[in-house]
């Protein structure tokens, strides 16, 4: 894989950036630890945004993460969750000394562009689609296409980054978004986890897609 190397004053925004990225909010889980939730894509009708923890499966050895749907809009909103390789989900993961990438040497998707708005609205309108209501919101967890690798930080001065790619057809039952991660903005689509790192069970009954 091609490496590409950063300009240094690229490097110095996206380490301020990460540093002063107000698109953070924390959210509750059941057990009352409180993580931080980072938006890396604002649409139309929805926003996207990932949790900053690691989930874990009892009958996956992968790791998983949080993905958090929220319907911005006054309609309920239609997502396809269904294919394995077109949601949004961890791409690449790697320790760091800096809490951003001084070298990128990752692959990314090439989006599926040819898609089939008339078959998209037809799974709206005969509710086979995952469908979020207004003002409401969904989780799913996606697991790392790994081989059970551990993830730890036992240096405190490391950090844990996160790439997500991939991407998310959805549609209102009358306009049909795309959403692709693969042109995003370094900071929203790189996730930056420091020491200690939160570990957390994936909840019973909880929208799990993995590999299978």
């Amino acid at each position: 894989m091609k490496q590409t190397f950063l300009p240094l004053t690229l490097v110095f925004f996206l380490a301020c950036s990460f540093q002063n990225d107000k698109a953070d909010k924390n959210r509750i889980t059941k057990n009352d630890t409180v993580m931080a939730e980072q938006l890396i894509y604002k649409g139309r009708v929805v926003e996207v945004w990932v949790s900053k923890a690691i989930f874990h499966s009892p009958t996956n050895n992968n790791f998983f993460m949080r993905f958090t749907i929220q319907n911005t809009s006054n309609k309920t909103v239609g997502i396809d969750l269904s294919n394995y390789w077109k949601v949004i989900y961890p791409n690449q993961w790697g320790i760091h000394k800096k809490p951003y990438r001084e070298v990128v040497d990752e692959g990314t998707i090439v989006p599926d562009t040819t898609i089939d708005k008339i078959a998209l609205l037809n799974r709206f309108n005969n509710k086979s689609l995952t469908l979020i209501k207004p003002n409401e919101r969904i989780d799913y967890y996606r697991d790392w296409n790994g081989s059970g690798e551990k993830i730890e930080l036992t240096n405190k001065e490391d950090f844990l980054i996160i790439s997500v790619d991939g991407q998310i057809l959805l549609t209102d039952g009358k306009e049909v978004e795309n959403i692709t991660l693969n042109n995003a903005d370094e900071r929203h689509r790189v996730i930056v986890l420091n020491y200690p790192i939160i570990h957390l069970t994936i909840p019973e009954n909880a929208l799990t897609i993995n590999k299978k």
